[in-house]
C-alpha cells in the first residue's frame, strides 16, 4: 500500500515541487558546507588562525545558529503567507547566495564564505517551516509518513552527492570553479522546480508579524510546550539532529586523527552514512501502514546505541601513521570493515528513528498554529544542531579523543530509546483500556 502511494505522490504537483525544492537545496547546502569543512581540515582554510579541530565545529555552528534565531519569525510568516510562495522567494534568493559563494571559493575569501554560510542558515530557518506546514496542508494525514520517507531518502542522496562532490573537487586546482558553477546551476534548477507548485494557502492571512526575536522565540516555544502531543516527537527530532550534526562534523577529523586516512576515505564514509540513512527512511516508508509507526523510532534508537558505541570501543587507542592512507589502502585492511558496517547500520538506524517522528509532529499540529508549532520545532532543531558541534568543540578543547563523539551519540540515544519505549508502552495500555 505505501509503495503504491509513494509512486502516486511522485507524479503530483501538490508534492513534487516541494520535493524538488528541498532535495536540490539539500544538495547545495552540503556541497557548500562540506567544501568549507574539507578546506578547513585538509587545506588550512581558517579565520583568526584557528586549528582545524576548532574551525570545523565553529563553521557548523554558524550555519545552525540562525535556524535557532529566526525560526520564530519564520513560523509567523508561514502562518500568514502562502507556503509555496515563500519557498519560491527563498529559492530565488538562493541563486544570489550561491553567486557570492562561488566568488568566495574562487578568490579564497573565508569571511565571505562564512557570511554566505550564515545566510544559508537564515534561508533554511524560513524554508523548513514553510515546507513542513505545507505538507499537511496539501497531503492527507495517511500520506504523511510515506511523503516524509520519500523526501528523507532522496534528501540523503542529495547530501551524499554534495558531500562527495565537495570532498573530491574542492582541493583540486579547478575545484573552486567547478563547485561555484554547480552551486549556481542547482540553485536555479531548485527555483524553477518550486515555481511549479500548487498554492498552499496560509491559515491566518491577517496575522501580525512580530519582530522581537527573543520574545517571539519564547512565545513559540511556549506554544510547543503546551502542545504536548507535538512536543514529544519534536524533541525526538531535535535530539536526532544534535547527534547527526555531531557525527557528520566529526567524520573528517575521525578519518584523519584516528584512522590516518585522507579525504577519499571521508567520501567513502559519506557514501555509507547516506546509503544507510536512505535505507532506514525508505524501509519505514514502505513498511508503515499510515500510523504513527513509533516502533520504528524505538528500533532506530536501539541501533544508535549499539553501533556508535562499537565504533568508539573498537577504535580506542588507535593512532595514525605519519602518512595518510588513500581509499585503496584503507579498503584493503580487514580491520576497517567493522567500522564501515557500524557506520552503515548507525545511519540506517537514524533513518528509522527520524521519519515517524517528523510525520507525527506534522499530523498532530493544530492547523491554526501549524506554521508556528513546526517553527518552534525548528527552533529546537537549530538549538540542538548548534549544540552538537559545540560539544565537539568542548571535547577538542579538553583534549578528549575524537572517538569520544561516538560515546556521546550512544549515550544520548540510550536515553531516547528508553523514553520512546516507555511512550509506546503507555500508548498500548491506553488502547487496551
Amino acid at each position: 500500500m505505501s509503495l503504491k502511494l509513494a509512486v502516486s505522490l511522485m507524479g503530483q504537483r501538490r508534492y513534487v515541487p516541494m520535493w524538488v525544492a528541498q532535495v536540490f537545496g539539500a544538495f547545495n547546502d552540503n556541497l557548500f558546507r562540506w567544501s568549507l569543512v574539507v578546506l578547513a581540515t585538509f587545506s588550512g582554510l581558517t579565520v583568526m588562525d584557528l586549528p582545524p579541530d576548532q574551525m570545523t565545529p565553529i563553521a557548523a555552528t554558524i550555519f545552525t545558529l540562525p535556524i535557532f534565531l529566526f525560526s520564530a519569525m519564520a513560523g509567523q510568516v508561514a502562518d500568514r503567507y502562502d507556503r509555496m510562495k515563500i519557498m519560491r522567494v527563498l529559492k530565488f534568493a538562493e541563486i544570489f547566495l550561491m553567486i557570492a559563494a562561488a566568488i568566495g571559493f574562487i578568490l579564497e575569501l573565508p569571511y565571505v564564505l562564512l557570511f554566505v554560510l550564515f545566510m544559508m542558515g537564515v534561508q533554511t530557518a524560513f524554508f523548513i517551516p514553510a515546507r513542513t506546514s505545507a505538507m499537511p496542508t496539501l497531503l492527507e494525514p495517511s500520506e504523511l509518513v510515506t511523503a516524509n520517507a520519500m523526501m528523507s531518502g532522496p534528501i540523503n542522496v542529495a547530501i551524499l552527492g554534495g558531500a562527495i562532490g565537495a570532498t573530491l573537487m574542492i582541493t583540486q586546482s579547478w575545484g573552486p570553479y567547478a563547485v561555484g558553477g554547480i552551486l549556481i546551476v542547482m540553485a536555479v534548477l531548485g527555483w524553477l522546480g518550486a515555481r511549479q507548485g500548487t498554492p498552499a494557502p496560509a491559515y491566518d492571512p491577517s496575522l501580525k508579524i512580530r519582530f522581537n526575536i527573543i520574545a517571539e522565540t519564547a512565545r513559540m516555544v511556549a506554544f510547543l510546550w503546551r502542545a504536548k502531543d507535538v512536543l514529544r516527537p519534536a524533541v525526538g527530532v531535535a535530539w536526532f539532529w544534535m547527534l547527526s550534526a555531531a557525527v557528520l562534523t566529526v567524520l573528517p577529523l575521525f578519518a584523519r586523527n584516528i584512522l590516518g586516512a585522507d579525504e577519499g576515505v571521508v567520501a567513502i564514509f559519506q557514501v555509507l552514512f547516506t546509503l544507510g540513512a536512505v535505507t532506514g527512511a525508505l524501509l519505514c516508508g514502505v513498511l508503515n501502514r499510515g500510523e504513527d509507526a513509533l516502533i520504528f523510532t524505538v528500533i532506530g534508537a536501539c541501533g544508535l546505541v549499539i553501533f556508535p558505541a562499537d565504533i568508539a570501543l573498537y577504535t580506542a587507542g588507535w593512532s595514525p601513521d605519519s602518512e595518510l592512507m588513500n581509499v585503496a589502502a584503507f579498503l584493503e585492511a580487514p580491520e576497517h570493515r567493522r567500522i564501515l558496517i557500524d557506520l552503515f547500520m548507525a545511519a540506517a538506524s537514524g533513518g528509522l528513528f527520524l521519519v515517524p517522528l517528523q510525520a507525527m509532529a506534522q499530523r498532530r499540529a493544530d492547523p491554526e498554529r501549524r506554521g508556528r508549532l513546526l517553527a518552534a520545532s525548528g527552533i529546537l532543531n537549530g538549538a540542538a544542531a548548534t549544540l552538537g558541534p559545540f560539544i565537539l568543540f568542548v571535547l577538542a578543547r579538553t583534549g578528549l579523543p575524537v572517538y569520544a563523539a561516538f560515546w556521546f551519540v550512544s549515550a544520548g540515544s540510550l536515553v531516547a530509546a528508553g523514553y520512546f519505549t516507555w511512550r509506546m508502552m503507555v500508548r498500548a495500555k491506553t488502547k487496551t483500556a
